[in-house]
């Protein structure tokens, strides 16, 4: 064998040697139990062991190379006895690559969990490992890690630091979210039915999920029943059935009760108008009461049924909150959801039995004088409405002046409405109408007396019922400030009538015309004996100038 030169030496020396962490190629040559040999040139053999072979798992080295196959590896050691590579180093610098673009452009992954550790989830991204917070799993708070190991879902690489990887989930399910709530606001509408869960619960009312939106139900729209607090009714987890109510931009209101019968549906269904049952006085008003007759279901008792007798009595004289009341039901409005409840109508309608009739004269005693007239009782629970323009045939006459509350009086019936339970009376038509006797025309000269002054003028009575107005520009020929300046209470009075109106009771008159009448007829007199002088006086005159006045012709 030839010896070898100085500079074949040297080259010889200069053989590359790979460092750890380079990147090498080469060829299978020998594959001996869980060993492989590779040839990665330069004369220098390396060793693959089993586990470093590939990032899947291997039963043997065959299941991933034969003698002649070509690997890419990376050099994890090297010493003067041995060389040893990794190919899934290789995978797993790829993968790393793929993790920081990801990083970088936000791009999602699929993550496989591998288990649950303190504080949140280990996840294998393909071979590398990476830490998924509690926090991060879910939007919601998540007590349990366990169930979520095996799972597989997309991530988002939050952080890469010093090796060591952590993933989001949670902000990936927040965007998927919004997208499909979207796409719910676009299609829900007000009247919709969703099922959906219940996930938080506060003191106004509970928040409900369904798919991807989340709607509020009020607490006045959560049962048909009363109740104290919403956790009675409502627990976190219950599955629920709402109609949407409400939608403002992305707040949605839900209604649990809505999309339930109603319970005056329900008592509908058992119950019907006419019956007569037992309940319990929730609540008293000036207005009336209501009574639960059924578990949600509260009628109400307005004032008006409370008494036939009309009286003004205040509601709580007649029920009691708290109490137990009888109560017969008058109406049952399931649209609305109201039910009309009465107690008087327990009894029998008085109404029906009232024996009067329209012109029948009767015995009342006044209950009440108001504004609009007084109220006569004229039979048990029966009381009618006597209008102040009923009170006198004379104009201006206050039913103060001729009844007083506790008087027994006369009346006459001149309307009756049973069924509106309404009878209208009259004093003044207990009597023949004055009026209508009367004769008076305009011009007439008639007697009366003074029976009120005050500003305006001075009312004078010239008939038994029948009232004449005489006002204070028609007493004098001067100015006066009030009636009394000219008149006196009592005093007997000549007037003239300038207007009569029988059928609306108007009788208009003046003391003033008839001092202007005779002083105009005094004037006429006093004219035509002046005319008549005239006339004498121009024939003298004639005669004793006739013939001068013919000269004149």
């Amino acid at each position: 064998m030839a010896e070898m030169t100085m500079e074949e030496l040297m080259n010889l020396e200069r053989v590359d040697v790979p460092s750890v962490g380079d990147v090498v190629t080469g060829k299978v040559i020998a594959i001996a139990g869980q060993e492989v040999t590779v040839d990665i040139g330069g004369g220098n053999d390396a060793t693959v062991y089993l586990s470093e072979l590939s990032a899947d798992s291997l039963n043997s080295v065959t299941d991933a190379v034969s003698i002649g196959s070509e690997i890419e590896a990376v050099v994890k050691k090297v010493s003067d006895e041995q060389i040893l590579l990794s190919v899934k180093a290789v995978a797993v610098r790829a993968k790393n690559a793929a993790i920081e673009k990801a990083l970088e452009d936000g791009t999602p992954l699929e993550a496989t969990v591998t288990r649950a550790i303190r504080g949140g989830l280990l996840v294998d991204l393909g071979g590398v490992e990476a830490f998924l917070p509690a926090s991060q799993i879910d939007v919601r708070y998540v007590e349990d890690l366990e169930i979520y190991v095996g799972q597989t879902f997309n991530v988002k690489v939050e952080s890469i630091k010093r090796g060591r990887i952590a993933v989001t989930r949670k902000e990936m399910l927040i965007a998927e979210r919004e997208e499909a709530k979207a796409r719910a606001l676009e299609t829900l509408q007000i009247g919709d039915r969703v099922d959906g869960k219940v996930v938080r619960i506060t003191s106004f009312g509970a928040f409900v999920d369904f798919g991807s939106v989340e709607g509020l139900v009020h607490l006045s729209e959560i049962s048909h029943i009363r109740f104290k607090k919403i956790e009675d009714v409502l627990a976190v987890g219950d599955d629920v059935h709402t109609e949407i109510v409400k939608i403002d931009g992305e707040k949605i209101g839900l209604s649990i009760k809505k999309a339930l019968p109603t319970p005056v549906e329900e008592f509908a269904k058992e119950h019907q108008v006419g019956e007569v049952l037992t309940g319990t006085v929730v609540s008293v008003h000036d207005y009336g009461a209501f009574v639960e007759i059924a578990p949600g279901v509260e009628g109400l008792v307005h004032a008006s049924e409370l008494s036939w007798e009309s009286v003004r009595s205040k509601v709580s004289d007649f029920l009691t909150a708290g109490k137990k009341a009888e109560v017969k039901v008058i109406d049952i409005n399931v649209e609305s959801g109201r039910v009309a409840l009465s107690v008087k109508q327990i009894e029998n309608d008085p109404w029906e039995s009232l024996a009067a009739t329209v012109g029948d004269i009767v015995v009342g005693k006044v209950e009440s004088i108001t504004q609009i007239g007084a109220f006569i009782n004229i039979a048990p629970y029966i009381d009618g409405l006597c209008h102040f323009s009923e009170a006198s045939w004379g104009a201006g006459t206050r039913l103060e002046d001729l009844i007083k509350v506790g008087d027994d009086v006369q009346v006459k019936v001149i309307s009756l409405d049973r069924e509106r339970k309404r009878v209208g009376l009259s004093l003044r038509q207990v009597t023949a109408n004055p009026w209508e006797d009367l004769g008076y025309r305009r011009g007439d000269i008639i007697a009366g007396t003074v029976e009120n002054l005050d500003n305006r003028g001075a009312e004078i009575k010239v008939a038994e019922g029948v009232i004449g107005f005489l006002p204070i520009g028609q007493i004098a020929d001067r100015r006066l400030g009030h009636a009394n300046e000219a008149l006196s209470m009592g005093e007997e009075v000549q007037v003239k009538v300038t207007n009569f109106e029988p059928h609306n009771y108007r009788l208009e008159l003046s003391i003033r015309q008839i001092a202007e009448d005779a002083e105009k007829a005094d004037f006429d007199a006093y004219m035509k004996v002046q005319e008549a002088e005239g006339a004498e006086a121009e024939d003298t005159l004639g005669d004793l100038f006739g013939d001068a006045f013919k000269d004149f012709e």
